[in-house]
Protein backbone atom coordinates (compact mmCIF):
# COMPACT_ATOMS: atom_id res chain seq x y z
CA UNK A 1 0.00 0.00 0.00
CA UNK A 2 2.81 2.29 1.07
CA UNK A 3 4.52 1.67 -2.42
CA UNK A 4 1.50 2.71 -4.26
CA UNK A 5 0.77 5.85 -2.43
CA UNK A 6 4.86 6.63 -3.39
CA UNK A 7 4.33 5.79 -6.96
CA UNK A 8 1.03 7.86 -7.53
CA UNK A 9 2.80 10.62 -5.64
CA UNK A 10 6.13 10.72 -7.68
CA UNK A 11 3.36 10.48 -11.06
CA UNK A 12 1.51 13.66 -9.71
CA UNK A 13 4.83 15.28 -8.92
CA UNK A 14 6.12 14.51 -12.65
CA UNK A 15 3.03 15.88 -14.39
CA UNK A 16 2.79 19.16 -12.01
CA UNK A 17 6.46 19.64 -12.95
CA UNK A 18 5.74 18.91 -16.76
CA UNK A 19 2.66 21.18 -16.64
CA UNK A 20 4.90 23.88 -15.17
CA UNK A 21 7.42 23.31 -17.83
CA UNK A 22 5.20 23.88 -20.55
CA UNK A 23 3.57 26.97 -19.39
CA UNK A 24 7.34 28.52 -18.66
CA UNK A 25 8.28 27.23 -22.11
CA UNK A 26 5.24 29.03 -23.85
CA UNK A 27 5.75 31.87 -21.49
CA UNK A 28 9.02 32.80 -22.72
CA UNK A 29 7.69 32.01 -26.53
CA UNK A 30 4.86 34.73 -26.33
CA UNK A 31 6.98 37.16 -24.71
CA UNK A 32 9.58 36.99 -27.83
CA UNK A 33 6.38 37.26 -29.72
CA UNK A 34 5.34 40.21 -28.66
CA UNK A 35 6.99 43.26 -28.16
CA UNK A 36 6.70 46.15 -25.44
CA UNK A 37 4.75 49.25 -27.12
CA UNK A 38 7.95 51.84 -27.77
CA UNK A 39 8.09 54.91 -26.05
CA UNK A 40 8.19 58.34 -27.64
CA UNK A 41 10.90 60.60 -28.31
CA UNK A 42 12.06 62.63 -25.23
CA UNK A 43 10.79 66.05 -26.02
CA UNK A 44 11.02 68.60 -23.49
CA UNK A 45 10.23 72.42 -23.34
CA UNK A 46 13.13 73.45 -22.24
CA UNK A 47 16.09 74.84 -22.61
CA UNK A 48 14.79 77.42 -25.27
CA UNK A 49 11.97 79.83 -24.93
CA UNK A 50 9.62 77.91 -27.69
CA UNK A 51 7.27 75.58 -26.16
CA UNK A 52 7.01 72.20 -27.68
CA UNK A 53 3.95 71.19 -29.87
CA UNK A 54 3.84 68.30 -28.13
CA UNK A 55 2.56 66.53 -24.77
CA UNK A 56 4.01 64.02 -22.27
CA UNK A 57 2.70 60.43 -22.73
CA UNK A 58 -0.14 58.84 -21.16
CA UNK A 59 0.89 57.94 -17.44
CA UNK A 60 3.69 59.68 -17.33
CA UNK A 61 6.03 62.53 -15.59
CA UNK A 62 8.48 64.29 -16.71
CA UNK A 63 10.54 66.35 -14.81
CA UNK A 64 12.51 69.87 -16.39
CA UNK A 65 14.68 70.99 -14.27
CA UNK A 66 17.71 73.49 -14.06
CA UNK A 67 19.59 76.89 -13.53
CA UNK A 68 19.25 80.06 -15.13
CA UNK A 69 21.41 83.46 -14.99
CA UNK A 70 20.58 86.60 -16.21
CA UNK A 71 22.31 90.44 -16.45
CA UNK A 72 20.97 93.39 -17.96
CA UNK A 73 22.43 97.00 -17.20
CA UNK A 74 18.88 99.87 -17.13
CA UNK A 75 20.67 103.11 -17.16
CA UNK A 76 23.35 103.55 -14.07
CA UNK A 77 21.73 100.03 -12.52
CA UNK A 78 22.70 96.71 -13.06
CA UNK A 79 20.43 94.01 -12.08
CA UNK A 80 21.35 90.19 -11.60
CA UNK A 81 18.72 87.21 -11.81
CA UNK A 82 19.50 83.83 -10.64
CA UNK A 83 16.83 81.09 -10.64
CA UNK A 84 17.93 78.24 -8.56
CA UNK A 85 16.44 76.02 -9.69
CA UNK A 86 13.40 76.14 -12.28
CA UNK A 87 11.49 73.39 -12.07
CA UNK A 88 8.73 72.23 -14.26
CA UNK A 89 6.49 69.18 -13.27
CA UNK A 90 4.97 67.64 -16.17
CA UNK A 91 1.77 65.33 -15.89
CA UNK A 92 0.42 62.55 -18.85
CA UNK A 93 -3.01 62.75 -18.43
CA UNK A 94 -4.62 61.40 -21.72
CA UNK A 95 -2.38 61.16 -25.33
CA UNK A 96 -3.74 64.51 -25.83
CA UNK A 97 -3.84 66.17 -22.18
CA UNK A 98 -1.22 67.16 -20.22
CA UNK A 99 -0.85 69.01 -16.63
CA UNK A 100 1.45 71.29 -15.39
CA UNK A 101 2.90 72.85 -12.54
CA UNK A 102 6.53 74.76 -12.62
CA UNK A 103 8.32 76.76 -9.34
CA UNK A 104 11.47 78.34 -9.05
CA UNK A 105 14.04 79.73 -6.17
CA UNK A 106 14.84 83.09 -7.36
CA UNK A 107 17.57 85.67 -6.15
CA UNK A 108 17.16 89.46 -7.79
CA UNK A 109 20.74 91.94 -7.12
CA UNK A 110 20.13 95.38 -8.29
CA UNK A 111 22.87 97.51 -8.00
CA UNK A 112 22.67 101.14 -7.70
CA UNK A 113 23.72 103.63 -5.63
CA UNK A 114 22.58 101.46 -3.03
CA UNK A 115 22.45 97.35 -3.67
CA UNK A 116 18.95 95.79 -3.14
CA UNK A 117 18.31 91.93 -2.71
CA UNK A 118 15.28 90.25 -2.81
CA UNK A 119 15.57 85.95 -2.47
CA UNK A 120 12.54 83.17 -2.59
CA UNK A 121 10.32 81.49 -4.22
CA UNK A 122 7.07 82.29 -6.15
CA UNK A 123 5.26 82.82 -7.98
CA UNK A 124 3.62 78.95 -8.51
CA UNK A 125 2.66 78.48 -11.68
CA UNK A 126 -0.10 75.62 -13.01
CA UNK A 127 -1.68 74.71 -16.21
CA UNK A 128 -2.36 72.44 -19.10
CA UNK A 129 -1.13 71.78 -22.63
CA UNK A 130 -3.98 70.04 -25.12
CA UNK A 131 -2.38 68.67 -28.62
CA UNK A 132 -4.23 69.86 -31.39
CA UNK A 133 -3.41 67.95 -34.03
CA UNK A 134 -0.49 66.04 -35.82
CA UNK A 135 1.69 67.34 -38.48
CA UNK A 136 0.39 65.78 -41.82
CA UNK A 137 2.42 67.60 -45.10
CA UNK A 138 2.35 70.99 -44.49
CA UNK A 139 0.26 71.31 -42.05
CA UNK A 140 2.20 71.89 -38.65
CA UNK A 141 1.55 69.91 -35.60
CA UNK A 142 -0.29 72.00 -33.07
CA UNK A 143 -0.75 72.19 -29.29
CA UNK A 144 -2.44 75.07 -26.95
CA UNK A 145 -1.38 76.00 -23.65
CA UNK A 146 -2.98 77.82 -20.69
CA UNK A 147 -0.61 78.79 -17.66
CA UNK A 148 -2.08 80.62 -14.43
CA UNK A 149 0.63 82.66 -12.18
CA UNK A 150 -0.75 82.45 -8.67
CA UNK A 151 0.21 85.04 -6.23
CA UNK A 152 1.97 83.12 -3.92
CA UNK A 153 5.81 83.18 -2.67
CA UNK A 154 7.96 86.37 -1.79
CA UNK A 155 6.03 89.59 -2.62
CA UNK A 156 9.21 90.53 -4.86
CA UNK A 157 8.37 87.94 -7.47
CA UNK A 158 4.53 87.02 -6.52
CA UNK A 159 1.63 88.87 -8.64
CA UNK A 160 -0.93 90.82 -7.08
CA UNK A 161 -3.22 88.93 -8.69
CA UNK A 162 -3.49 85.59 -10.57
CA UNK A 163 -2.21 86.14 -14.22
CA UNK A 164 -3.25 84.54 -17.28
CA UNK A 165 -0.84 83.02 -20.11
CA UNK A 166 -1.95 81.85 -23.25
CA UNK A 167 0.03 80.04 -25.77
CA UNK A 168 -0.11 78.20 -29.52
CA UNK A 169 2.54 76.08 -30.40
CA UNK A 170 3.51 74.37 -33.80
CA UNK A 171 6.19 72.59 -35.24
CA UNK A 172 7.14 71.49 -38.91
CA UNK A 173 9.53 68.69 -39.89
CA UNK A 174 11.62 70.38 -42.65
CA UNK A 175 13.92 67.40 -42.95
CA UNK A 176 14.40 64.23 -41.03
CA UNK A 177 17.08 65.69 -38.78
CA UNK A 178 15.69 69.51 -38.95
CA UNK A 179 12.57 70.81 -36.95
CA UNK A 180 11.02 74.78 -36.93
CA UNK A 181 9.51 75.17 -33.98
CA UNK A 182 6.90 78.30 -33.62
CA UNK A 183 4.98 79.86 -30.89
CA UNK A 184 2.55 83.06 -30.27
CA UNK A 185 2.13 83.99 -26.97
CA UNK A 186 -0.92 86.60 -24.78
CA UNK A 187 -0.88 87.44 -21.69
CA UNK A 188 -1.10 89.92 -18.88
CA UNK A 189 1.69 91.25 -16.16
CA UNK A 190 0.22 93.21 -13.75
CA UNK A 191 -3.32 93.74 -15.41
CA UNK A 192 -1.02 95.08 -18.69
CA UNK A 193 -1.56 92.96 -21.92
CA UNK A 194 2.01 91.34 -23.19
CA UNK A 195 2.08 89.85 -26.90
CA UNK A 196 5.13 87.08 -27.70
CA UNK A 197 6.58 84.84 -29.81
CA UNK A 198 9.76 82.60 -30.27
CA UNK A 199 11.09 80.83 -33.87
CA UNK A 200 13.29 77.90 -33.03
CA UNK A 201 15.28 75.61 -35.81
CA UNK A 202 16.73 72.60 -34.32
CA UNK A 203 19.03 70.22 -35.93
CA UNK A 204 19.91 66.61 -34.46
CA UNK A 205 23.50 66.36 -35.33
CA UNK A 206 23.65 61.91 -34.35
CA UNK A 207 21.26 60.04 -32.21
CA UNK A 208 22.64 62.13 -29.12
CA UNK A 209 23.07 65.49 -29.66
CA UNK A 210 20.63 68.41 -30.72
CA UNK A 211 21.98 71.58 -31.72
CA UNK A 212 19.23 74.82 -31.66
CA UNK A 213 18.83 78.83 -32.66
CA UNK A 214 16.38 80.85 -31.25
CA UNK A 215 15.07 84.14 -31.69
CA UNK A 216 12.44 85.33 -29.32
CA UNK A 217 10.61 88.28 -27.86
CA UNK A 218 7.92 89.88 -26.27
CA UNK A 219 6.13 93.31 -26.12
CA UNK A 220 4.46 94.83 -22.77
CA UNK A 221 1.70 97.29 -23.39
CA UNK A 222 2.72 100.42 -23.93
CA UNK A 223 6.27 99.70 -24.06
CA UNK A 224 9.12 98.99 -26.91
CA UNK A 225 9.41 94.95 -27.94
CA UNK A 226 12.23 93.03 -26.64
CA UNK A 227 14.48 90.72 -28.96
CA UNK A 228 16.90 88.39 -28.15
CA UNK A 229 18.71 85.72 -29.42
CA UNK A 230 19.72 82.20 -27.90
CA UNK A 231 21.58 78.82 -29.14
CA UNK A 232 22.58 75.65 -27.00
CA UNK A 233 22.95 71.86 -27.13
CA UNK A 234 20.83 69.30 -26.06
CA UNK A 235 22.89 65.72 -25.07
CA UNK A 236 20.54 62.40 -24.51
CA UNK A 237 21.96 60.19 -21.66
CA UNK A 238 19.51 57.82 -22.14
CA UNK A 239 15.83 57.32 -24.41
CA UNK A 240 14.41 59.00 -20.78
CA UNK A 241 17.06 61.20 -19.28
CA UNK A 242 19.17 64.74 -21.16
CA UNK A 243 21.05 67.05 -20.14
CA UNK A 244 21.53 70.96 -21.51
CA UNK A 245 23.06 74.20 -21.94
CA UNK A 246 22.20 77.42 -23.52
CA UNK A 247 22.98 80.85 -23.77
CA UNK A 248 21.74 84.05 -25.09
CA UNK A 249 21.89 87.47 -25.58
CA UNK A 250 20.09 90.65 -26.80
CA UNK A 251 19.01 92.09 -29.78
CA UNK A 252 17.98 95.81 -29.44
CA UNK A 253 18.51 97.88 -26.30
CA UNK A 254 15.51 96.81 -24.25
CA UNK A 255 16.23 93.22 -23.68
CA UNK A 256 18.37 91.83 -21.19
CA UNK A 257 22.11 91.76 -22.06
CA UNK A 258 22.64 88.26 -21.83
CA UNK A 259 21.59 85.13 -20.13
CA UNK A 260 22.85 80.92 -19.02
CA UNK A 261 20.98 77.97 -18.33
CA UNK A 262 22.20 74.63 -18.11
CA UNK A 263 19.75 71.66 -16.79
CA UNK A 264 18.08 67.80 -17.42
CA UNK A 265 15.02 66.81 -18.09
CA UNK A 266 13.86 63.13 -16.90
CA UNK A 267 11.14 61.45 -17.79
CA UNK A 268 9.14 58.66 -15.58
CA UNK A 269 7.69 55.79 -18.30
CA UNK A 270 4.70 54.37 -17.45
Amino acid sequence: MMNDTITKSSCYVKRLLSAAAFILLAQQGYSQQVKPTPQPDLETDRPDQTEAASVVPARSIQLEAGLYFLKDKIGNATLNYTAYPTALVRFGILDWLEMRAEGTYQRLVVEDEIRTRANGFGPLTVGTKVQLWKENGFRPQAAAMAMVDLPVGHKAFKPEDPQLGLRLMFRNSLTEKTDLNYNLAYGWEDGEPVIGYAVSIGRSLNDKMTVYGEVFGDKPNGSKAEHSFDTGLLFLISPTLQVDIAAGTALNLQAPDYFITTGFSLRLPK
